[in-house]
């Protein structure tokens, strides 16, 4: 578990990176989230949402229903979260994209956590963790890239964006050692709650920050919206590998 936790950190925190090695204009970091976006609604419709509506959880109180509201409740707190606190001070453009990228952190915080913590459990089957492991690995770079462009928007200093993008990076392999350590003690209910909760950031951030994000400008709308749908065919064929 550890060396699968390691190679997450360093592919994430990578993939973060990728942003500071040049000078990349704000026209070229907005045709890459385009493609970075498109992973993320695939993730979101293809994946994270059906599973919520497939998870039944024997012998607990909690039903379809309430995970649902759980997702509406997640969504919601972290739309407030953004629209209370990251944007008391939403003045020009680089304040909006901080604002972007920070509420962006919050959620896929969540949901990398989670991904780390299923992963822990999965690779109690070697037949499932390797291709799980490979498909984590394709959408952790797409995650440190798409996360430091908009980050990178808002003109924060270098130095600052890789502190978050560590940090960031760190999420999904604690998950997986804190998930392996716990393991006899995790019960359904504890995943189906975690995922309700990450399915209802993740859907935030995808549709709320970083769709509107890249067509903030109207400029190589044609080129984004291939990208877009580009990330959303990666995301289908990292599933099927998955799957």
């Amino acid at each position: 578990m550890l060396m699968y936790a390691a190679i997450t950190l360093l592919v994430t925190f990578g993939g973060g990176c990728l942003p500071l090695l040049r000078q990349w204009s704000h026209r070229q970091l907005h045709a890459v989230l385009a493609l970075a976006t498109g992973v993320f609604l695939g993730a979101v419709f293809l994946h994270l949402l059906p599973e919520i509506s497939s998870l039944e959880v024997p012998n607990s109180a909690i039903d379809s229903r309430q995970l649902w509201l759980l997702t509406l409740g997640s969504t919601l707190a972290v739309y407030l979260l953004e629209a209370l606190v990251f944007r008391a001070h939403d003045h020009d453009e680089a304040h909006r994209h901080r604002a972007v990228a920070y509420s962006a952190l919050v959620g896929l915080s969540v949901h990398s956590f989670t991904e780390g913590v299923a992963f822990s459990v999965l690779s109690a089957d070697p037949r499932a963790a390797a291709p799980f492991f490979l498909s984590t690995l394709g959408h952790k770079l797409l995650d440190g890239f798409s996360l430091a462009s908009v980050f990178r928007l808002g003109d924060m200093p270098v130095r600052r964006v890789m502190f978050w993008m560590l940090a960031f990076a760190l999420l999904t392999p604690f998950g997986m050692l804190l998930g392996d350590s716990l393991r006899s003690i995790l019960t359904g209910t504890a995943y189906a709650v975690v995922s309700a909760l990450a399915a209802g950031t993740f859907l935030f951030v995808s549709l709320c920050e970083l769709l509107p994000e890249v067509f903030h400008h109207r400029e190589d709308s044609v080129v984004k919206v291939g990208l877009l749908l580009t990330g959303i065919g990666a995301f289908m064929v990292l599933h099927e590998v998955h799957g």
